[in-house]
Formats: C-alpha cells, structure tokens, sequence
C-alpha cells in the first residue's frame, strides 16, 4: 500500500513540475516572439551589429530596448517600438548612464529598496525609469531624461 501511495504521489508532483514548465514557457512565448521580431528589424534598420542586451518596456507605448555595439564598437541604444514605428537610435555616450541615473535618485529620494532599473521611451524621448520603495514602503517611480539626466516624471506613494 506505501509503496502505491509513494508511486501515486512521485506522479502528481513530476505533472506538477510538467505543467509548471509548459504554463511558463507558454506565458513567455508572446514576449519572446516580440524581442525576436525587434532583434530582426535592428539587424535590417540600425547599425548595430553585435547585440548585447534586450529588455521590454511598456510604459505610454511598449518598446523593445536593445543594446549592442556599430562596426567602430561605439555603443549604441535603439527603443524598437512594439506596432509599427521608426526604430530610435542613440549612441551611449549621449546620455547618463545607469549608474548616474541610480545615483541621482539615491541624492533626490534616499529609497530604502532599489527595484528595477530599465530604459524605456516616452513622449519627451528616452528615459530611465527607475523603480523603488521608499522609507515607508510605497511604490514609487522616477524618471529621468536619458539625454540630460533631467528629473522629468514622479509617481509616488503607490
């Protein structure tokens, strides 16, 4: 009888982990697919050739925000935006990086947890949109022109 017991419950937890697997592959799927059609159209409409980071951003509009490098190894950004639109590409070198960014925020607001940090594109261009719990534990989020480092949205107390 253990040994049913043992065979029975051995199956429900490996259909357990099957299931959990399938159901996480299938809910990332839609996102895959996005970051793949953005990396093919960087590949044909920018000069960026050696990829070395991706990221979604969903914020007004959804991007895909690639990282990479041109032929002379400058490092570039593009904000691939998700429906059809002209693909934005700046050089890094013409904004702030993240550590700037994190570091103005830490100056500015003294957050107690740093949650997330990603480039992202709105209405006034590219921006960092940094994530963060303050002192009291509500969601905040700050956003800095990726250009000039500018304070340019708030969202607190969430």
């Amino acid at each position: 009888m253990k040994k049913w017991i043992t065979i029975i419950v051995s199956l429900i937890i490996v259909i357990g982990i099957t299931l959990s697997v399938l159901l996480y592959q299938f809910s990332r799927n839609p996102l895959d697919h996005q970051a793949e059609k953005a990396l093919k159209r960087v590949e044909d409409e920018t000069s960026i050739v050696n990829v070395q980071d991706t990221s979604i951003y969903n914020g007004s509009k959804s991007y895909v925000v690639v990282t990479g490098e041109n032929e002379q190894n400058e490092k570039l950004v593009a904000w691939v935006p998700n429906q059809k639109g002209k693909i934005i590409e700046k050089k890094w070198a013409d904004g702030i990086t993240k550590d700037q960014a994190v570091n103005k925020l830490k100056d500015e607001k003294k957050p107690k947890e740093l949650l997330s940090v990603r480039l992202g594109y709105e209405s006034v261009g590219p921006v960092w949109e940094m994530t963060y719990l303050d002192q009291q534990d509500n969601l905040n989020y700050y956003y800095l022109l990726f250009s000039t480092g500018e304070w340019w949205r708030k969202i607190e107390n969430l």
